[in-house]
């Protein structure tokens, strides 16, 4: 409907601008033309008369030559100038209708070469000349008069088409520009929310009933806006709860990774020390066969059923260590970094800007939770290595074939040599309130997965801590 109002709005003035300027064109052109046509006939003309003078010319140097030297007429230039005249007999471009009478009697005249003829002939093209001339003249004249006509159109045209065209513009202004400024005024309202009803009365009845229109859509607008507000009310406080209950499996979460750190470290413990008492029961048995004394046998027995029991309680924390692997599953890694970002943003303070750069279609088999862990983790040292100044945190991906890069960078101020230069170790730490596993943690991650763990200083200031995981397709 809007196009239709702004096209019987435009197309009138449009249509008459474009068909004015056709018909401007076409007389210009056809001017242009006619010179062009009358041209033609001018230069033709004037080359006559060039020839018809220079025919004169020779006629009369021929003559007195004859009459100078009182020799016989040469009939070879005789036999030339008939050729002459001939031409000029052959020529289409006389003006004066008795022009070629005359040519063919001065033609007629040079039969036979002698003075007499020659008079003849140069009588006659005397007579050719001079109205040859006044034609000329005349042609000349009437060319002049139409081209001062042909300028008065075009001055009279230069003057009508910018007026033309001021009225076309004056007109446009007032149907069409005026109502689309204020159309847009209402549009820079609207975008700013503001879903006030406009009143109709001063527009003009072309435009009237897309204003009429737009009061309608911004009393509907204004009920969507009392909606949307409500139902963001109740979607915030529902996120609220949901970051919440994620916050809390997430510490969950930390606290059982390191607690599994833990008890790899109790599992080697108890296999390195499993091997020695082993030994030393086998050693306490062979002294037990050899004893005789019944007091010193009994001590043994008491020493050597101790060693059995620290043996079945090593065997225990040994077998309760073993874990089931979790399933690869395929992780939209987008998402699942963007989730964590979202759920760490309650975790970190404002001043940390939090974000990431992984492509929407990168995907890549690998254990869900263990992942979302180790990223959490590496998120979260990154944070707290910049600590109370502004600062950002980034985490970027990428797939190289089989093999998938991820990146957590900060600007903080970068990893301790010590780390950098000794690699990770349990339980060791650089920050006061440190456990000393999150990094093991992600480096058992990695190595268990077939992968590593890369850590860096940035050139600019900062660290990067780098994951490298095999993302091998899921056949199965």
């Amino acid at each position: 409907m809007t196009r239709n109002i702004l096209y019987r709005s435009v197309w009138l003035p449009a249509a008459l601008t474009a068909v004015l300027l056709l018909i401007a064109l076409a007389l210009l052109v056809g001017m242009s033309w006619r010179s062009l046509q009358r041209l033609g006939p001018v230069h033709s003309h004037m080359t006559e008369v060039s020839r018809l003078e220079q025919t004169s010319l020779d006629l009369q140097e021929l003559l007195l030559q004859s009459l100078s030297q009182n020799k016989p007429v040469d009939p070879t230039r005789v036999k030339h100038l008939r050729h002459q005249l001939d031409q000029l007999i052959a020529m289409n471009g006389h003006l004066s209708a008795s022009t070629p009478e005359r040519l063919r009697q001065a033609r007629a005249s040079l039969d036979r070469p002698s003075r007499a003829s020659l008079a003849a002939s140069l009588a006659q093209m005397r007579r050719i000349l001079p109205e040859e001339t006044s034609a000329h003249d005349h042609m000349l004249e009437t060319l002049q008069r139409n081209t001062r006509m042909e300028l008065e159109i075009a001055v009279v045209l230069m003057i009508a088409f910018p007026t033309l065209i001021v009225v076309t513009l004056f007109f446009l202004r007032k149907r069409i520009l005026v109502p689309l400024n204020n159309l847009g005024t209402l549009m820079s309202l609207l975008a700013a929310q503001d879903y006030t009803p406009t009143s109709p009365r001063q527009v003009d009845p072309l435009l009237q009933p897309l204003f009429e229109n737009y009061n309608d859509l911004v009393s509907r607008l204004a009920e969507l806006e009392t909606h949307h507000q409500a139902r963001q009310h109740t979607l915030e406080n529902e996120v609220r709860t949901a970051a919440q209950a994620l916050l809390e499996q997430q510490c969950t979460l930390a606290r059982t990774e390191r607690l599994a750190a833990v008890g790899e470290v109790a599992a080697g413990l108890a296999h390195e020390l499993r091997n020695p008492l082993a030994g030393i029961q086998m050693a306490l048995g062979n002294l037990r066969r050899d004893l005789t004394d019944p007091d010193q046998a009994a001590r043994l027995d008491l020493v050597i059923n101790e060693l059995k029991r620290l043996t079945r309680l090593l065997n225990d924390q040994l077998t309760e260590s073993h874990q089931v692997p979790e399933p690869l599953t395929d992780v939209p890694l987008a998402e699942t970094v963007d989730d964590l970002l979202t759920l760490v943003r309650y975790q970190v303070p404002e001043h940390i800007e939090l974000r990431h750069a992984v492509p929407a279609t990168l995907h890549c088999p690998l254990p869900t939770g263990r992942l979302r862990q180790a990223l959490l983790n590496l998120v979260l040292n990154a944070a707290q290595a910049i600590g109370d100044r502004a600062g950002s945190v980034e985490v970027l991906a990428a797939r190289d074939g089989q093999q998938l890069t991820l990146q957590v960078c900060d600007d903080g101020p970068g990893l301790p040599s010590d780390l950098l230069d000794n690699g990770i170790r349990s339980f060791a730490t650089w920050r006061d309130n440190g456990t000393g596993l999150g990094l093991s943690m992600v480096r058992r991650f990695a190595r268990e997965l077939d992968g590593e763990l890369r850590l860096s200083n940035r050139p600019e200031g900062g660290a990067c801590v780098e994951l490298i995981l095999p993302c091998k397709e899921n056949h199965g």
